[in-house]
């Protein structure tokens, strides 16, 4: 009873304010201010009331390419279905136009539809309704927004790599590049090649995640990029595939001259300790400028320094602190100008289109990306005998990325245009030791972040326009040339805590019981261990593709009676005001379509009726919570 009653009041108001209210001194007439027809007064943050003048420019697919899509999701089609006759396998039913909407939106833009949005597209009457919507879903922000989501799970992004390297424009230069569609090749190639600092090269990110770490950032860019698990050799020649050690300090030894601590005599601020002496050691203003201090002496330098085999090398192919010449693992060398760094001939050698294991590794993410499966498992320990569960479709798709020239969003448009992606998904268990031969998708829980980003669309209008704090101002007054002087020193400390103090207060606007509302991409990378979005799965970003969908006990207690469920049920969210707003008869098929995307059964809503009946208000409370603890609201069918 107390949480019906508590949803009800949360809901719908339904405690009235009369009673509270202080009596007005004798003889004084209040004047009533008069009432706007249908106002719903929101308690939410004032900040979500309008909505920000922002846009983001994001660079559409092509029209021209509509005929040559079709053509290409046909022969996709084709070879799925061959593959399955063979197998003696039917392929699962095409799933209709109220999965299809909720699919869509998920797996493109990681949340969910407005329930407006989809009993619009249900509606339509237009023939190729769904080819529309894919095009217009991959043209907008939230295409970007999800599939950062997935590369910061893969790359590991993060703001802070160390307590002494501040990242986060790496994070918005992924964002960016996402926008404008960058050919992923050029992308990663970008990364690899970046140097200087990250306030002039925002893509030198990728090398200072793994800081210090040189051979270890090699093993984690041969996973993510070739989809290749060599991290064994690094220490002894691989027990269970080909490479050995020497090989690994090879492949190593293009990089061995990149450092990411650059000299401190440098880049040190000669008068930090008379400053320290003035403000003292222990004040927050020594501890900001030691701060500014450190993130200024990294960064992304080639050397001529070359790479030596260890102290304790044991093989017999090479001598202990010998110095290793460069070698790719396999393939050929790129032709390059005579005068092309070591790091150079790495990186083009990495995202050739001559290198067969970059262009099947992306194509493989993709492809799980939308079915939830890859063409082969795992993703990221590829062997020279790994064999794709369709091999004609893999080289076809390969064959498309080429012609696509990497083009990441052009490649899914063709691959959730065929029928083989709006199928119904496959609901039985995948056996991830046996091929999966994609008689549709195979079933999913959300991510974290979609999750996360669907109970937003829920409660906040026009989710995309709401952005992390401009990072520019406080780059700026981080951003540092050495040798200041007492004066200089003073002013870029009042700029950083300036700057800094702006950034809080931009979150604040955006805060509702301590939880700041925006898309997860715009929040910081990762969330604290206690967020919402780590209990759903959000890794920490220490491991490669280490977000989880398992089911756990503090995920039902967040649905159950968390935060996010008043977020959701707060006068003026987006749910409350599309139910209040519509005729009573229709509000419950308002929440159905809101939550679930699909109309309530006939027994569901008898269900529904007799809850609302019994509790009134907080009946209605009562359901929407129930929908949302629902595993058809987690999951993506």
């Amino acid at each position: 009873m107390l949480r019906a009653l508590m949803i009800g009041v949360l809901l719908f108001g339904g405690v009235s304010e009369v009673g509270a209210q202080k009596k007005s001194p004798a003889g004084v007439v209040k004047k009533k201010p008069s009432a706007k027809p249908n106002e719903i007064k929101s308690k939410l943050p004032a900040a979500f009331n309008s909505t920000p003048n922002i846009n983001q420019p994001v660079k559409p697919v092509r029209i021209d390419q509509a005929s040559k899509v079709l053509e290409s999701a046909a022969r996709i089609d084709g070879l799925v279905e061959a593959k399955l006759k063979a197998e003696g396998i039917q392929p699962n039913p095409e799933i209709d136009d109220a999965r299809f909407v909720r699919r869509a939106y998920l797996d493109i833009t990681g949340e969910i539809p407005t329930g407006r949005d989809a009993y619009l597209f249900v509606r339509s009457n237009l023939a190729n309704k769904r080819g529309v919507l894919i095009d217009y879903l991959l043209n907008s922000v939230g295409y970007s927004s999800h599939m950062f989501n997935y590369w910061a799970d893969t790359w590991r992004i993060v703001d802070k790599s160390t307590n002494n390297t501040y990242i986060r424009p790496w994070a918005d230069w992924v964002k960016q590049s996402l926008r404008q569609n960058k050919p992923y090749d050029v992308m990663v190639r970008q990364m690899l090649v970046a140097d200087g600092q990250i306030f002039d090269n925002p893509a030198v990110g990728y090398r200072l995640r793994d800081v210090g770490m040189p051979l270890d950032h090699l093993n984690n860019t041969v996973r993510v990029f070739l989809g290749t698990r060599i991290g064994c050799a690094q220490c002894h020649d691989h027990p269970f595939d080909k490479w050995t050690q020497k090989e690994f300090y090879q492949l190593a030894a293009f990089e061995g001259g990149m450092q990411t601590q650059l000299p401190r005599k440098e880049y040190a601020q000669s008068n930090l300790k008379k400053y320290m002496e003035e403000v003292g050691e222990r004040s927050p203003e020594a501890n900001r400028m030691r701060l500014i201090e450190r993130w200024n002496r990294y960064g992304v330098m080639e050397t001529s320094t070359n790479l030596k085999y260890p102290h304790d090398y044991a093989y017999d192919d090479a001598k202990p602190n010998q110095v290793v010449l460069p070698e790719i693992l396999f393939g050929k060398k790129p032709a390059l100008p005579e005068n092309a760094s070591r790091r150079q001939i790495y990186a083009h050698w990495m995202t050739s289109r001559q290198n067969p294991r970059f262009t099947r590794t992306i194509v493989n993410r993709l492809w799980k990306h939308a079915f939830g499966i890859g063409l082969f498992e795992p993703v990221d320990d590829m062997t020279d005998y790994t064999k794709a569960s369709n091999p004609e479709l893999e080289t076809f798709l390969i064959s498309e990325m080429k012609r696509l020239n990497y083009d990441m969003k052009e490649f899914l448009r063709i691959v959730y245009n065929t029928k083989s992606y709006q199928r119904s998904v496959t609901y039985d268990d995948v056996d991830l030791a046996k091929p999966y031969h994609f008689p549709g998708p195979v079933l999913r829980r959300m991510t974290a972040e979609q999750v996360w980003d669907s109970v937003l669309v829920l409660t906040v209008n026009n989710t995309e326009k709401y952005l992390r704090p401009n990072d520019n101002p406080f780059l700026a007054a981080v951003n540092t040339e050495p040798g200041l002087n007492l004066d200089e020193i003073k002013a870029k400390v009042a700029a950083y805590t300036a700057a800094d103090k702006a950034k809080r207060d931009h979150n604040r606007r955006h805060t509702y019981r301590g939880l700041v509302l925006r898309r997860a991409s715009e929040l910081p990378q990762p969330l604290p261990a206690g967020h919402f979005l780590r209990q759903f799965g959000q890794s920490d970003r220490e491991i490669i593709g280490d977000g989880s969908t398992e089911g756990t006990v503090p995920q039902l207690l967040a649905l159950f009676n968390g935060p996010i469920t008043h977020i959701m049920l707060e006068a003026g969210s987006v749910v409350h005001r599309e139910v209040m707003g519509a005729r009573e008869s229709d509000r419950l098929t308002v929440v159905f379509l809101s939550i679930l995307g699909r109309m309530p059964t006939a027994e569901e809503r008898a269900a529904c009726f007799k809850e609302i009946q019994e509790n009134q208000a907080a009946g209605m409370g009562n359901v929407i919570w129930a929908l949302l603890n629902t595993r058809e609201f987690l999951f993506v069918q």
